[in-house]
């Protein structure tokens, strides 16, 4: 027999997956770019309100840098392409990393 989450519990889901998204990015696990677009999207499931302070700087992320290829649609993009991009991710990545390394601890308490 298969139950359906309630409300509460499929919140609590969420925040742990925001844990655990904040805690892959400051391990080095997971890019702050590619976190900064899942943490984005989280904030609509976690019943945080829309402008929630300890989530803009990753909507802002995800917002400056949606153009970029990340993750597996890189396999799709010519890999000269890729090359001429890459310092600019680099570098976006960097910006992205001393932004949010400190919003990633509070979001981890914050959800714990």
């Amino acid at each position: 027999m298969h139950e359906k989450m309630n409300h509460e519990d499929y919140v609590q889901s969420v925040h742990g997956q925001i844990v655990k998204t904040a805690m892959a990015m400051q391990s080095g696990e997971m890019s702050y770019l590619l976190g900064a677009r899942k943490l984005d999207a989280l904030r609509h499931e976690a019943s945080v309100k829309n402008d929630d302070e300890d989530f803009m700087v990753f909507v802002a992320i995800a917002s400056d840098t949606d153009d970029f290829p990340l993750g597996t649609v890189r396999e799709y993009w010519d890999k000269d392409a890729l090359a001429k991009l890459q310092p600019e991710i680099d570098a976006a990545e960097t910006w992205a990393r001393e932004h949010s390394e400190h919003i990633c601890a509070k979001l981890i308490r914050r959800f714990s």
